[in-house]
C-alpha cells in the first residue's frame, strides 16, 4: 500500500510563511540535538515546541528508552543556495549528507573570498550535489566566477546557505 505524503515534504515552496518558519525552527532543533542538546532544551532555545518538531522533522527522531534522540542521517528537505555555471541558485536537497556537502562548499568559498586561500576549492572541483527531484548540479569552483557572483550579491547582515522562505 502506498502511503500518502504531504506535498510540502516534496516541495518546501508549498508551505505558507508561518509554516516555513516552524519547519526551519525544527531543523535548528535537529542541528542542536546533533551537537548534544536534549530535545527539550533545544526547543526552548529555538522558541518552538516538541510537537512542532515532531510534526515537521519527526522522521529524523527516534526513541531510545525514554529519551528522544536524533538519527545520524535524515531525509529532511532543506532549501539551500549554491553557485553553478556562474550563477547563484537555490535548490532543495534531501538529507543532511547533501546539506553537509553544501555547507563544506560554502566554508571553502568563504576561505577563498574572505581569507584569500586560493586552493580552498581544489578538493571540491567536479563535485556534484543532487536536489530532491534528482537533478544534479556541479558546484562552481572557478575563483573568478565565484568572486563575480559574490560581488553581485547584496551584503546581508549575515550570510546563510539556507533559504528564509522568500528567496528562490
Amino acid at each position: 500500500m502506498k502511503t500518502k505524503t504531504s506535498a510540502w515534504k516534496r516541495n518546501l515552496d508549498l508551505l505558507p510563511p508561518r509554516q516555513i518558519i516552524a519547519y526551519e525552527n525544527s531543523l535548528e532543533v535537529i542541528r542542536q540535538m546533533r551537537c548534544g542538546t536534549t530535545i527539550t532544551t533545544a526547543t526552548k532555545n529555538v522558541g518552538t515546541t516538541v510537537p512542532t518538531v515532531k510534526k515537521y522533522a519527526g522522521s529524523a527522531l527516534q526513541k531510545k528508552g525514554r529519551r528522544v534522540i536524533v538519527k545520524e542521517n535524515d531525509r529532511l528537505l532543506r532549501k539551500m543556495r549554491i553557485y553553478e555555471k556562474g550563477k547563484e541558485i537555490w535548490i532543495q536537497v534531501r538529507g543532511n549528507k547533501q546539506a553537509k556537502l553544501i555547507g563544506k562548499y560554502h566554508s571553502a568559498v568563504g576561505r577563498l573570498t574572505d581569507q584569500g586561500q586560493k586552493d580552498a576549492l581544489v578538493s571540491l572541483k567536479g563535485i556534484t550535489v543532487t536536489d530532491a527531484r534528482g537533478q544534479r548540479y556541479i558546484l562552481e569552483t572557478s575563483t573568478t566566477k565565484i568572486k563575480e557572483i559574490r560581488e553581485k550579491i547584496e551584503e546581508p547582515e549575515y550570510f546563510t546557505v539556507y533559504s528564509s522562505g522568500g528567496a528562490n
